[in-house]
């Protein structure tokens, strides 16, 4: 079993008199950092972009909640203020699909409050 000719030995081939470079090591790590930095802050910057154009081709039913909730609120007050001057606000209001549908999100709310609190009454 023993093997003459084998020779076993724990030694490395690397040059041990090289002395390492704290700075340099730490200086890779920042520029790889600061490249991934603009790269994040690129993509972002593409990608709002992209997404505005997606929101304002996007249906009204199929914008998110926050952009529905302060189009209807610009609306109920529109609508207010037509009123308090003596104008119709119906051509206002049929000139876009958004105010449609704010429209008719604000009328089922309105309705539905009303129906709850005739039923309170009762």
């Amino acid at each position: 079993m023993n093997n003459p000719n084998y020779q076993t030995t724990n030694r490395s081939n690397r040059n041990i008199n090289i002395n390492f470079d704290q700075r340099q090591f730490n200086k890779m790590f920042e520029e790889n950092d600061e490249k991934r930095e603009k790269e994040i802050i690129q993509e972002n910057s593409i990608d709002m972009i992209k997404q505005d154009e997606i929101i304002e081709d996007k249906m009204p039913h199929q914008k998110s909640i926050e952009d529905i909730i302060v189009n209807i609120r610009e609306l109920f007050y529109t609508i207010i203020e037509f009123i308090n001057e003596g104008k119709n606000p119906i051509p206002y209001i049929l000139q876009t699909p958004e105010r449609l549908f704010s429209l008719s999100i604000l009328i089922i709310f309105l309705g539905t409050l009303i129906l709850l609190l005739s039923n309170i009454m009762k």
